[in-house]
């Protein structure tokens, strides 16, 4: 199998989400990297002024320190890897890979960078679409890409979890495949901006959709392996050529399918990021506004609790409850004043208002395509 050109390597992990609601899109806020840890590698504004990922140059959308050099300002790490301390060292082929994964944030610490320049650090950085490896250098760059491009063809990482006539879901385990799910995570901060990064991805699976006929990754979710809240996503990300075509919604639905097949009633990390929760209100919304339709499985109930409305969705009940509010459905007993009671008539306004069809499924995940 013919070796692809090194790049460079990274390291990260990260969380969120985003997709479709009445309520007006969140735009993207800078965050400051200096206010908590849970901001790390996260500065004022963005400081690379261009993506070249495949064909399509993009805008960045945070600034984030991590591709850059601690010791030597605007430097991308890769180059100084040899003089790093946090155990980067050059493998036989001159790519890098973190030796030590249980480097601390607190070695880490970004706060030597100029976060206050007004000027870019770096002009344009070459990120592959395949692999996520990165460079500076538009020669290393083209060199590297049409190697990684004709390895695609012959060889793709993880394994099939979900197949159907557009798209294809493979699970990617980060102690198998830690440099590509570090390069990944890495290239995520630069559209994700409220989860720490960490340097340790063994404990993660990933969930990326590729697209049947290019083979290109499109987006993923990442799922952390020993969750005590038992979550079934902490980090959804649609890469930006290809958002708004449902893509987000896709993944969210299989996150949920993965969990019924665990028999689990689950749901994402919090605090979701401002674009996850747009996207998780318009699904979760639009579910249990079906619920309640003509065909729905509750059309003809005259009472009904959160606790059946979790157990018939899969959601959990504080997440039942938020997108009830969200839904302006709910309102306090006439007789008591305490008892919150839904209103089955607001509710079936608000589904007709936002277009909810109970003729129509709305589901983007084919039940026959999953293969787990």
């Amino acid at each position: 199998m013919t070796s692809i050109p090194p790049l460079i390597p990274a390291a990260a992990t990260t969380s969120t989400t985003q997709s479709r609601t009445p309520t007006p899109t969140p735009t993207p806020t800078p965050t400051s990297s200096s206010s908590s840890s849970n901001t790390y590698a996260i500065i004022s504004k963005p400081n690379i002024t261009q993506i070249q990922f495949g064909p399509y140059t993009l805008k960045t959308w945070y600034g984030t320190s991590v591709y850059f050099s601690r010791n030597e300002g605007h430097e991308l790490g890769f180059k100084d890897c040899e003089r790093s301390k946090v155990g980067v060292k050059p493998n036989k082929d001159n790519t890098s890979t973190i030796s030590n994964a249980d480097t601390t944030l607190d070695q880490l610490d970004s706060a030597d960078h100029d976060q206050m320049s007004n000027e870019p650090w770096l002009d344009k950085l070459y990120v592959c679409d395949y692999c996520f490896k990165y460079t500076d250098s538009m020669g290393q760059y083209q060199q590297h890409y049409q190697y990684c491009e004709s390895l695609q063809k012959e060889f793709v990482f993880g394994k099939i979890s979900y197949r159907d006539s557009k798209h294809t879901i493979r699970k990617i385990k980060g102690s198998k495949h830690k440099l590509f799910c570090q390069n990944l995570s890495l290239f995520t901060k630069l559209y994700l901006d409220n989860k720490s990064v960490f340097f340790d991805v063994d404990h993660f699976q990933y969930f990326i959709i590729y697209d049947n006929f290019s083979l290109k990754p499109l987006g993923f979710f990442s799922m952390e392996l020993l969750s005590l809240e038992r979550n079934n996503l902490a980090c959804i990300l649609i890469f930006p050529p290809y958002q708004r075509q449902r893509l987000g919604r896709k993944l969210i639905e299989f996150s949920y399918a993965l969990s019924r097949s665990q028999y689990l009633i689950s749901g994402p990390e919090k605090p979701l990021s401002p674009f996850g929760l747009v996207g998780y209100l318009r699904y979760w919304s639009d579910v249990i506004g079906r619920l309640f339709l003509e065909k729905g499985v509750l059309a003809n109930v005259e009472t009904v609790t959160i606790d059946q409305i979790s157990s018939i969705t899969g959601f959990r009940c504080e997440d039942v409850d938020m997108t009830l509010r969200y839904m302006e459905v709910l309102f306090r007993s006439d007789d008591t004043g305490k008892d919150v009671v839904l209103d089955l008539n607001r509710l079936k306004e608000w589904a007709k208002v936002n277009h909810v069809d109970s003729g129509k499924s709305s589901d983007m995940i084919e039940n026959d395509c999953l293969l787990f």
